[in-house]
């Protein structure tokens, strides 16, 4: 062994040195990248990120154009009523719903939480439409006398004569509006009732996320008025995300938040498996148009394209498909990623791209216009597997981030 004589001076200069560099070296550590603060700090940006930026901004604009809707069906009831309904006050319904289809579509991709806690997902988007129910409901006297938006949210929880499929039927035919003499009294009050109930689900979505407090006064006073404010176990569901890993959450960690909007079934997974292998799979399959989401306005096609663009809102950092768009890529799962692990990163971003097909040369673009009109299995494999791909790649990606963050 080798023996080191040391003088006092010495000494006290190795002291002071040793004791410079370890503060240098506490400095380096809690300040650079990968360790565990920064690793806190930036988890607790994407998770602020994808609650202000993603998930409550589209339930906004969700419930939003919920209420346009439902004050065009309003119209639409008054005047045909009056007798004095023309072609546009049909379309402009159907440009409503489109409108908020949009946003319902987006927000498939986070529906764990309150659409799913509460129900609100089965109620206003099941399919098929109960046509043969709806049919005799519309011939029952006494409760067409009763129709209003109190008695769908009343008597229709489980959807099926509800939602967006049921006002879809009411007001499209063959992707197109419908011919404002195929549209009686009853049917628009029906169509109306259903807007209604519509509006209120939303707006439901949007302060359980949100927080009551934080919705405008004329929502919080229609949700008091109809006994629908959110209950505690739902109400500003969006700190279980901002607030992962404190007290109060559901989340014990922040990366726990994370993986789970990535990888749940109600999640960006979720979404994905279900377009591929349920929402295009199924009526091809079957070959019955009865099983295809949204045939009446010929709008299936741009309904699985926003689901996926859905997928990209979460893990890009925000809505991009708007003019007033939300986007802060500097605090997205994918820059989290990315900067521990580019090839992967890059990988999920090539698969969303490639899934939503915007050139309509891959996955979900190359779907032939209506998907209702091509159902054959050669036309919609490329599709198929393009989701597959994506549910596969988002797997992939919230595994390798549980296992090595």
């Amino acid at each position: 062994m080798k023996k080191t004589i040391t003088t006092p001076l010495f000494a006290a200069s190795a002291l002071l040195l040793a004791m410079s560099i370890a503060s240098c070296s506490d400095e380096e550590t809690s300040n650079a990248p990968g360790t565990t603060d920064d690793l806190s700090t930036e988890m607790a940006e994407v998770l602020d990120q994808y609650v202000n930026g993603t998930v409550v901004p589209t339930y906004r604009r969700l419930a939003d154009a919920a209420i346009s809707l439902d004050e065009e069906c309003k119209t639409l009831y008054d005047n045909i009523s009056s007798g004095q309904a023309t072609q546009q006050d049909v379309k402009d319904v159907c440009d409503a719903w489109l409108a908020a289809r949009k946003y319902w579509e987006y927000s498939e991709a986070f529906l764990l939480g309150p659409a799913t806690i509460n129900g609100i997902d089965p109620h206003i988007d099941s399919w098929p439409l109960d046509k043969q129910a709806l049919d005799k409901m519309l011939d029952n006297t006494t409760i067409m006398e009763d129709m209003n938006a109190d008695y769908i949210t009343s008597n229709y929880g489980s959807g099926g004569l509800c939602g967006f499929h049921a006002l879809e039927y009411a007001v499209f035919a063959d992707g197109h509006d419908k011919a404002v003499a195929e549209i009686s009294a009853d049917l628009a009050k029906y169509a109306y009732a259903v807007a209604g109930d519509l509006k209120l689900q939303c707006i439901v979505l949007e302060a359980a996320w949100a927080g009551t407090a934080n919705v405008s006064q004329d929502k919080q006073d229609l949700l008091e008025e109809k006994e629908a404010t959110p209950d505690s176990g739902v109400d500003n569901y969006g700190l279980n995300f901002i607030n992962a890993g404190q007290a109060g959450s559901r989340y014990r960690t922040q990366l726990e938040a994370i993986v789970d909007a990535i990888k749940a079934d109600k999640g960006c997974y979720g979404i994905a498996n279900e377009v591929g292998d349920t929402k295009i799979t199924d009526p091809v399959a079957s070959q019955n148009v009865l099983d295809v989401e949204s045939w009446y306005s010929f709008n299936s096609k741009t309904d699985f394209q926003d689901n996926i663009r859905g997928i990209n809102n979460v893990i890009m950092g925000g809505i991009l498909y708007d003019d007033d768009n939300t986007r802060d890529e500097s605090k997205s799962i994918y820059t989290l990623l990315r900067s521990r692990n580019q090839a992967l990163a890059d990988e999920l971003k090539a698969a969303i791209d490639e899934c939503i097909g915007e050139d309509g040369t891959t996955g979900l673009g190359t779907i032939i216009y209506p998907f209702r009109n091509n159902l054959e299995p050669e036309k919609n494999q490329v599709a198929i597997e393009s989701c597959q791909r994506l549910r596969d790649k988002l797997m992939e990606v919230a595994t390798w981030m549980q296992e090595n963050m």
